[in-house]
């Protein structure tokens, strides 16, 4: 990209956002955590792992290092694959933090997965996912829910996609997070975008309890709040564990929006 092209405004970010974080019927405190920052196209989703004392922390204290890392970053000041690699730095500064944090806390398996979407803001006809755990991204385009990110757990190295078809031994343990080593290895899945693409980053306390064809069922009737029906949805549905769900619906190029009626939030 040209240092001109660099430097010339940017258009506003053509998002429509709706984010909920819950703590579930089962759970008596949050350790998920989501975060937010439109004009860069990141969003983010972290589930935090060691209890109390541990996994609010964790994914609290990734969710607002990926944030302050670009809060004095214009977007048009930085290119596109350096965002993606200061992104990746991030998270494994965030690792560091979150290791020496779980050695002064005396705490075993402290860390936090993270998922994070991050849209090309020149042109926004790319995306980039970088996730670590099993926090996932879906994809839905022409009501089809197609899963994007490929779970660091015991259950999908073992080749099983069915959750119910997990042991009970392999339920929930996952095989890379953030915290648990000073350096972490991050996934990056390159995603071709359209308008009228609706991105759904969420953690497992939602695709664990929202079974496929209720999920799209929801998106499909297009609720003014999606991503609170979603989450009354899992919580109709037992609510086990926390819930975190951020949708991201692009309404630059190409085919009509899937959502023309969604409210635009910020939050």
């Amino acid at each position: 990209m040209s240092e001109t092209t660099l430097h010339q405004p940017l258009p506003q970010p053509p998002f429509r956002i709706h984010s909920r974080t819950d703590v579930g019927k089962r759970r008596k405190r949050n350790e998920d955590s989501l975060g937010v920052v439109a004009r860069h196209g990141i969003f983010i989703v972290a589930d935090g792992m060691g209890g109390v004392d541990g996994g609010d922390y964790s994914s609290r204290k990734v969710v607002e290092m990926l944030t302050a890392a670009f809060e004095l970053i214009e977007p048009n000041d930085i290119r596109y694959e350096d965002k993606l690699n200061l992104v990746e730095e991030t998270i494994n500064a965030a690792s560091v933090v979150i290791k020496k944090e779980a050695e002064l806390r005396g705490i075993q398996g402290m860390g936090t997965t993270v998922v994070l979407m991050c849209f090309d803001v020149t042109t926004f006809r790319q995306a980039c996912i970088l996730h670590v755990g099993d926090s996932r991204v879906y994809r839905y385009r022409n009501h089809d829910l197609a899963s994007m990110t490929v779970d660091h757990s015991m259950a999908a190295e073992s080749g099983l996609s069915d959750s119910a078809l997990v042991p009970v031994f392999m339920a929930g343990v996952i095989t890379r997070a953030v915290g648990v080593r000073p350096e972490v290895e991050v996934d990056r899945t390159p995603v071709d975008v359209r308008k009228g693409d609706l991105f759904v980053l969420c953690s497992d306390g939602l695709y664990n309890m929202v079974r496929r064809p209720q999920f799209c069922s929801i998106l499909q009737h297009k609720p003014l709040d999606p991503a609170a029906e979603l989450v009354n949805a899992a919580n109709d549905a037992g609510g086990f564990d926390n819930i975190t769900v951020v949708l991201v619906e692009l309404l630059a190029g190409g085919e009509p929006p899937i959502h023309p009626q969604l409210a635009d939030t910020t939050s």
